[in-house]
């Protein structure tokens, strides 16, 4: 039977650069759909488009020099416009790419469409994000089931790895996950969050940025912020910055016959490269 995936152009078994073999790393994330302000928005914030590979050039923002804005963009712009489902990893010698995809197809085959509540600019250690205004008990349950659901393809990270992530401040339980799932902030420690900055101190620089941010992006955060889908995103050897491999849609809801009103599709913006123009 043919693949109906289209699989990574780099992809082999292993990668290898200089006489090392480099795997290259995967991660499940949440991505708005490519046609929405919200991805729009944050891509054009970041400077890359994650989906077309395109590099964008981010907005001005008066009082800081371009090439800072690159700088603080630049950790979040190698991973693209995303909220993280199950963080980046190595495939363990018996999965390949293909089974990854499969895995995955099944997975949100299981999975029905729901909505979070409106999104928010926030502080999270430092850096500036977007994140849901109230708890959703729908996405905790998405995250946990995804984490658990691809946990058998994922590779165990190395002893340097653990070495490395255990540098930064953990609690008991953060400590434990990461030793028995790869990454610290999963199950209750997860919090989904688009993150669109490195850590910045507070000085005159993060009160300008954080006024640019609430102009660029509140008008999107009104209404409540549809999760329909995931995406498998993949990280290419040698520093290359993450794409978008595949797009996986949920099964849809069955009709709801009930008397109701019937909601109203938000407004999606039709050039938001003009209006990112301006406002600043």
């Amino acid at each position: 039977m043919q693949n109906p995936f289209t699989l990574s152009p780099v992809y082999q078994p292993e990668n290898r650069i200089s006489n090392l073999v480099v795997p290259m790393r995967y991660a499940i994330y949440y991505a708005p759909p490519a046609s929405t302000p919200l991805w729009q928005l944050g891509s054009r914030w970041l400077g890359r488009d994650a989906r077309s590979g395109q590099l964008l050039t981010p907005p001005r923002i008066r009082g800081i020099d371009s090439e800072r804005i690159l700088e603080l963009t630049r950790i979040p712009r190698h991973y693209g416009f995303h909220a993280t489902m199950t963080p980046p990893f190595r495939l363990n010698g018996k999965t390949t790419e293909p089974h990854l995809l499969e895995v995955l197809t099944d997975f949100v085959s299981r999975q029905q469409p729901f909505s979070i509540p409106a999104l928010k600019l926030s502080q999270m250690n430092g850096f500036f994000c977007l994140q849901p205004a109230r708890h959703s008990l729908s996405l905790q349950t998405l995250a946990s089931l995804c984490i658990r659901a691809i946990d058998h393809c994922r590779a165990p990270l190395t002893p340097s790895e653990l070495a490395r992530r255990k540098t930064a401040v953990l609690n008991g339980q953060e400590k434990r996950n990461l030793e028995l799932w790869g990454y610290p902030y999963v199950f209750e420690q997860f919090c989904f969050h688009f993150t669109l900055t490195a850590r910045l101190s507070e000085t005159r620089e993060k009160e300008l940025i954080h006024a640019a941010l609430a102009e660029i992006f509140s008008p999107y955060l009104a209404d409540p912020l549809l999760i329909d889908g995931l995406c498998l995103f993949v990280e290419p050897p040698s520093g290359q910055p993450m794409h978008c491999l595949h797009q996986f849609s949920f099964a849809p809801c069955l009709p709801d016959t009930r008397n109701r009103k019937r909601s109203q599709a938000p407004h999606l913006c039709t050039d938001v490269a003009t209006r990112i123009e301006g406002l600043l």
